[in-house]
């Protein structure tokens, strides 16, 4: 029986961290309106690379090895 309730449990903070991390920023907004704390957007954690966080500094050795490789046909 605490094994079923542990995995309940589990599994509810995964599908409300779910719906808070795919919630649209309308319905995000209208609870900022309610409480300020839930208003804030989730941190970059995905690779989406929107905040630039994720990706390489411009400038960057890792960016100025990315060169696009030319392969012709003989």
């Amino acid at each position: 029986m605490w094994q079923n309730l542990a995995v309940n449990a589990a599994v509810l903070v995964a599908v409300v961290y779910a719906f808070w991390y795919l919630m649209p920023g309308a319905l995000r907004r209208r609870l900022a309106a309610i409480r300020p704390g839930l208003g804030k957007a989730p941190s970059c954690s995905s690779a989406c690379s929107d905040c630039g966080g994720c990706g390489p500094k411009p400038g960057s050795p890792a960016q100025a090895a990315a060169t696009p490789i030319t392969l012709t046909r003989r």
